[in-house]
């Protein structure tokens, strides 16, 4: 199955808008805002066949809403668990790279003195789709694989910085696309 880029931009801002429609309350008196944050970010793969495709990384963005409905896994008042969708993309002379990762996260805030910084740390199932073109035809078909990672992050106020590692099952894929996302955002 071969993406043209005006479809492959199509499966990006439908990925984009299902996440979204997931994660919007259904109760009416519910701020819909509330738990959503937007993020811009870079993934990084950490494996040679990925990094020469896209020389140093994808350029990407993507949604992060916090949820209630899904049940945590560590019990306690700083956990919470977030649902995020992103859509990452490399166009270079060696071909086109596309990754569209999925994730359930689990964050534990660390509270301090300052309310307004605070660190966070914790963990992330993800489903992650990717596919790449080659210049000369050929490269990876677009796969969905499972896999999972840890993630870092830094508040400020509505702002947060956010690095993870994941890894990815590569099962009967051409590529490795395990590596760092790295992420700056805004929580509404």
């Amino acid at each position: 199955m071969s993406l043209t880029k005006g479809s492959l931009w199509r499966s990006g801002a439908l990925a984009l808008l299902a996440g979204a429609a997931l994660a919007f309350p259904t109760t009416a008196k519910a701020d819909i805002t509330q738990g959503l944050s937007l993020r811009a970010g870079i993934f990084t793969p950490s494996h040679g066949g990925l990094r020469d495709l896209t020389d140093f990384g994808a350029w990407g963005g993507g949604l992060e809403y916090k949820v209630s409905f899904i049940p945590q896994l560590l019990n306690g008042d700083y956990w919470s668990t977030s649902i995020s969708a992103d859509f990452h993309y490399s166009e270079r002379n060696a071909g086109i790279f596309r990754y569209i990762p999925v994730s359930i996260n689990q964050i534990y805030t660390f509270e301090g003195d300052d309310p307004g910084r605070a660190p966070y740390a914790g963990f992330c199932v993800t489903a992650a789709t990717f596919g790449s073109t080659l210049g000369e035809g050929g490269g990876q078909p677009t796969v969905t694989r499972i896999g999972g990672g840890l993630i870092l992050g830094m508040n400020w106020d509505r702002l947060y910085f956010e690095t993870r590692y994941e890894w990815i099952d590569r099962h009967g894929s051409q590529y490795n696309p395990e590596g760092f996302r790295t992420y700056v955002g805004f929580r509404f």
